[in-house]
Parts: C-alpha cells; structure tokens; sequence
C-alpha cells in the first residue's frame, strides 16, 4: 500500500507546538480514515503532519494515546459542526450542506473505519456522540427547529445509528441512489439527502395507527412483566 505525505519530517521551530499538535491530529485523522488503524505507524503520521516521530510521542504518548485524541477530537468537530447549524441565523445556506460535507469528508472516512473496527474505544466515540447530540437537539428544540420527543435518549441512539449506518453501507447507497459520501462528490449524494430531509420533515406513519401500535406494545410489555414477576 503506498502513502502519500506532505511536507518533510523536520517540524518547522517557527510553528508553535500548538499547530503542531493540530497537525498531528489532522495528519492521524486522515491516515487512518484513508488507511485503518493497522496499517499507519506513528512515523507516518510523523512525516504526514511535517513532523519528528519524537514529538508525537510527546504529545501523546503512544498509539493508543493518539487514538483517543484523534476520537475526541472528531466527535468534538461533529458536535461543532451540529452545533454551529443549531445556531445559524436566518435560513440555511443551499451550499452550506455540501461545503461541510466537502471540508469533512476525512472525518467521515475516519468515523467508517472506526465503526468498522468496533471495540471498547469505539463504544466510548459513540457514547459521547449521543451526549453530544441530546445537547444540540435540546439547543434546536429551545429554538423551535426540532420537535421534542418523549424519550430523548432513544432518539438520539436512533438517529445516530441510521446516519452512521448509512456510512457504513456507502456501497448500497452508490449502487441504488447514485453516490457514496466516502467516494464522490458532495454535489452527487442530493438524492441521498432529499430522501433524509423528506424522512425528517414529512409524516411517514399515520398518527392513528402509530398510537394504536405504541397502546398495544405496552400492554404486551406489561402483561409479560406482570407475568414473570408472578
């Protein structure tokens, strides 16, 4: 497999140790979104950011330690992005869609290999992406842009497991809606995104019939619990 860097593997003395740190996790970032976590070394990351292998150790001690920083440190550009749309005066751009899709794309590829390798620091990056999410919702919510929901929590694991699903079946979404978010243009997957909004704004089960299913679930549910506790 062939890596392609940028810069040299001297660190620049005119660059302050805090841009060196970001580029660290920028160059881990994309490396292990393009790459998995076994394959790239500490020195590739090293030479992709322009840095000496010793300083990433500084920074972050070992593999393990960069893993957690690189995990934190998308789900926080994730909860920014959410966040900053939370709080954007006046209607939303037409582009700003796919501007953010464009400038995170290397996110997206990161947070695919990260499902796909599962494991206890996976089930951490989730965890936090629904605490994230039930802050920014509960932000919309205040605002009048997303309607509140009797079991907030759930929604949030909900919704985070059919967007990130979606990732991960980037495959099926090319093969049947044209485009996949890892592998084309943000400009090809409008389709995909039509279908999300129209999911997200427009009723797709009758209100009648959802009530009568939810009344007939929780009777079942309590007739069991009444039966096994007795």
């Amino acid at each position: 497999m062939a890596y392609h860097y940028c810069g040299t593997e001297k660190l620049n003395p005119d660059v302050p140790e805090p841009d060196a740190r970001h580029r660290i996790l920028e160059a881990a970032v994309e490396l292990y979104g393009e790459y998995g976590f076994d394959t790239v070394t500490l020195k590739h990351i090293a030479q992709h950011a322009a840095v000496s292998a010793p300083l990433v150790i500084h920074h972050f001690g070992s593999s393990a330690g960069l893993r957690q920083a690189c995990d934190r440190y998308v789900a926080e550009q994730h909860r920014k992005t959410k966040t900053e749309a939370v709080h954007m005066s006046g209607p939303m751009p037409r582009n700003y869609a796919l501007e953010i899709f464009q400038a995170h794309r290397h996110l997206l590829k990161y947070f695919l290999r990260a499902f796909a390798a599962g494991g206890p620091e996976m089930d951490a990056l989730f965890d936090k992406l629904v605490d994230d999410s039930l802050e920014y919702t509960a932000e919309a919510e205040a605002l009048g842009l997303v309607y509140p929901s009797a079991e907030p929590r759930r929604r949030a694991v909900i919704m985070l497991l059919q967007a990130f699903g979606s990732l991960i079946l980037h495959r099926q979404m090319k093969r049947h809606l044209g485009a996949s978010p890892v592998d084309d243009s943000p400009e090809s997957i409008a389709p995909y995104m039509e279908a999300v909004l129209e999911l997200y704004t427009q009723p797709v089960l009758n209100a009648e019939m959802y009530e009568e299913l939810m009344h007939s679930q929780n009777q079942h549910t309590q007739h069991h619990t009444e039966g096994t506790s007795s």
